[in-house]
């Protein structure tokens, strides 16, 4: 087993820069589909428990440092579920 301490490899650094890239797509195509906006999804999301203002939120996105519970908690709020 491997030392989750250790530092990451230039591949791995590769293919998480690239599935970042996927996300970030994956969310904007939804909010096309959707027909919804980073305001509308802040404020979905604020709603919901996960406060958070517009400009946070094209940060937290661009950024694609967040969760996995916290991705679902985004499309759930553009989906306007």
């Amino acid at each position: 087993m491997t030392n989750p301490s250790r530092a990451k490899s230039t591949t791995e650094k590769e293919l998480d820069a690239a599935v970042a890239n996927e996300i970030k797509d994956s969310i904007k195509i939804s909010m096309l589909e959707n027909k919804v906006d980073m305001a509308t999804v802040a404020e979905r999301l604020t709603n919901m428990g996960r406060a958070i203002t517009e400009q946070g939120l094209r940060n937290k996105i661009s950024k694609s440092k967040h969760q996995t519970t916290w991705y679902f908690d985004l499309m759930k709020a553009i989906k306007g579920n």
